[in-house]
């Protein structure tokens, strides 16, 4: 998958919000949800566990669009729904092959699968609330619904092109890009603001300028499931208001982190 050469120059520090302590659950033989300062009112059990740092409403104010159900949106999509996004757009014409199964979210049993279905019918399975739609075709922006919060998972520098002029002359609430090769991986978080935008569409490089390996050339399953988890918590920021990056990239060979 195409990424652009991360500038070693930059001087990396850590993320502020990675430097803050995990909430930590009751000790063990406890259950009372008053050791959690967490009212036992209005709480769904599907819930309990990230009650307290995931606003279910916030996260919910908009449907959700992953376009690219490979390596990170595979993960993406299971993650968004652990998380308790409740409507959820798939989008990808591609099916599930045995090259995919040491690096994408699929399993032998679906080999022959649209990705698309793969992913559908495990998300049912994890929440049966959830209302997902599965387009097993290539992207266009009207399959987009009008609000959603727009998750750019391919790997064509081109198609990420069009996904980000596309978000420029519609209302999508906001626009996530996730790139991976091999152990590196980019996270965008793109704003409707001049700066912003200016900053995004200096990443969008002409595709002979690309890195030329393909998202099965050379990949890991820890780099792609990182990228999607990182997607996670930045969409979960974004919708609390906590103020995302709007681009954060790591080394997992070095284990640099630069902002």
């Amino acid at each position: 998958m195409s990424i652009s050469a991360i500038n070693t120059t930059s001087t990396h520090t850590i993320p502020p919000a990675m430097k803050r302590s995990t909430a930590i659950g009751p000790a063990p033989g406890t259950s009372n949800l008053s050791e959690l300062q967490i009212p036992a009112s209005g709480i769904e059990e599907f819930n309990l566990r990230n009650a307290g740092i995931v606003d279910q409403d916030a996260i919910n104010q908009c449907s959700v669009a992953i376009i690219g159900i490979g390596a990170i949106g595979s993960h993406l999509a299971e993650m968004l729904a652990k998380l308790g996004v409740l409507r959820l757009t798939l989008i990808d014409f591609d099916e599930v092959d045995t090259v995919n199964l040491s690096v994408q979210g699929f399993y032998e049993r679906e080999v022959g699968l649209s990705k698309v279905t793969a992913v559908h019918e495990r998300l049912r399975a994890i929440q049966g609330k959830l209302r997902v739609e599965s387009l097993n075709q290539s992207y266009e922006p009207d399959l987009i619904p009008s609000d959603a919060a727009v998750f750019c998972c391919v790997d064509s520098i081109k198609t990420r092109r069009q996904i980000f002029r596309h978000y420029c002359e519609k209302s999508w609430s906001v626009l996530l890009d996730g790139r991976m090769a091999a152990e590196s991986l980019q996270v965008y978080t793109v704003y409707r603001i001049p700066d912003a935008l200016g900053a995004y569409r200096h990443t969008l490089f002409p595709s002979h300028e690309a890195f030329r390996e393909s998202c099965t050339a050379r990949a890991t399953i820890y780099c792609a499931s990182m990228a999607a988890a990182i997607l996670c918590a930045q969409y979960k920021r974004w919708a609390m208001k906590q103020s995302p990056e709007s681009c954060l990239q790591f080394d997992l060979l070095s284990m640099d982190i630069y902002r």
